[in-house]
């Protein structure tokens, strides 16, 4: 959908922004009444969420295909034929997911909660989990003896709870999505003729705005468009290397639930900083039921991922995309973990990169 060579809406370098004129009453009515309709868009959105699940799927899988489309063109190949091509590759994939990785998924998920919620298949690792914190604590000058076995108890009851909560949420959230199977055919569809039609509907767009805001107004919708570009596909690339790498390095280790402990950390992955140790933690008291060198060797594997991720693929293909100071992301992090739970945590980056810039757009200077 974002093509990084488009500068329609571009705002010239150094071009004035009105800075030092009186304000208008007319420029700040504007302002005020964008607002409410941004207001009244997000509340429509919010309360009829699932009509737009298609469309935001289809909007995803823009983003996805659109390198593809750009470099096919570039090669010579028809946008139409490009494009249909992209749209096929992404039909085959979302068919085989659905067909062969979603099963399993599922019933692993269900077998970790049934594990970690009732208490029936974690406790040999729970036990060791338990005896090692302890022994730990217990070094600790500030813990008295009798409270290390309590400190390591309440950890690990954490930690379980954690666990088995996160893999509820993972597959209530996948039987959802199974259960809205006609948005996964609908979707490419609509995808298809968005990337097909972007410059025209842009153009449409463009020509229902006011002329005084239009400037304006398609500048803050590229914004948003290149920040959603970049941040979609970024993490479709981390995602589907950290959930490929950490799958195989617990399948060669033979822990079980192997698939859907790779799919927690690779959803993990979605959510900055805290990420990476939210996924960590289920694979790694699912290898202590195997043994501590186990659990030892999956910490080092998935170290190991995580620096050739932050290292060479976050810089190279995500970079500085939502445009966001870490402390905003820390912050977006926390208060939608504290509003969504998991879903919130996951959704914070881009929905605060999306505010972000609205808000830029609305309080800069008035002209």
């Amino acid at each position: 959908m974002s093509d990084p060579g488009d500068t329609r809406y571009q705002r010239p370098a150094g071009s004035p922004r009105g800075h030092g004129r009186p304000v208008s009453l007319r420029a700040l009515f504007s302002r005020v009444a964008w607002a409410a309709i941004i207001m009244a868009v997000l509340y429509v959105v919010i309360r009829l969420g699932h009509v737009f699940v298609p469309f935001g799927l289809a909007v995803v899988i823009s983003y996805v295909i659109s390198p593809m489309v750009a470099a096919a063109q570039r090669r010579g190949a028809p946008r139409t034929a490009a494009i249909a091509t992209a749209y096929i590759i992404v039909v085959l994939v979302l068919g085989a997911t659905l067909a062969f990785v979603l099963p399993p998924l599922l019933k692993g998920l269900e077998g970790i909660v049934t594990a970690y919620l009732s208490g029936s298949g974690g406790a040999g690792a729970a036990a060791g989990i338990e005896d090692l914190a302890g022994g730990w604590l217990s070094h600790l000058s500030f813990v008295s003896d009798g409270a290390a076995p309590r400190l390591a108890r309440l950890l690990v009851d954490k930690v379980e709870g954690y666990i088995g909560e996160l893999a509820g949420q993972s597959a209530r959230a996948l039987s959802a999505a199974a259960a809205q199977i006609g948005n996964f055919f609908i979707a490419p569809v609509i995808a298809f003729y968005l990337t097909r039609d972007v410059d025209c509907l842009r153009e449409s767009f463009a020509s229902w705005l006011p002329p005084g805001s239009r400037e304006k107004v398609m500048q803050t919708v590229s914004d948003i468009d290149a920040a959603l570009a970049g941040w979609v596909r970024g993490i479709a690339i981390v995602t589907a290397f950290v959930g490929v790498f950490s799958g195989t390095a617990l399948a060669l280790l033979k822990v079980e639930y192997a698939l859907p402990l790779a799919f927690i950390a690779a959803m993990m992955e979605v959510i900055p900083y805290f990420g990476p140790i939210l996924g960590l933690l289920p694979a790694v008291l699912m290898a202590f039921r195997r043994s501590v060198v186990t659990a030892f060797l999956v910490v080092l594997a998935f170290t190991a991922i995580q620096q050739i991720e932050s290292a060479v693929l976050s810089p190279r293909i995500m970079g500085d995309r939502v445009g966001l100071h870490p402390l905003a992301v820390i912050s977006s992090v926390i208060v939608g973990g504290g509003l969504f739970g998991v879903a919130g945590m996951l959704i914070a980056v881009p929905a605060t990169a999306v505010l972000s810039i609205i808000a830029k757009s609305l309080f800069s200077p008035i002209e």
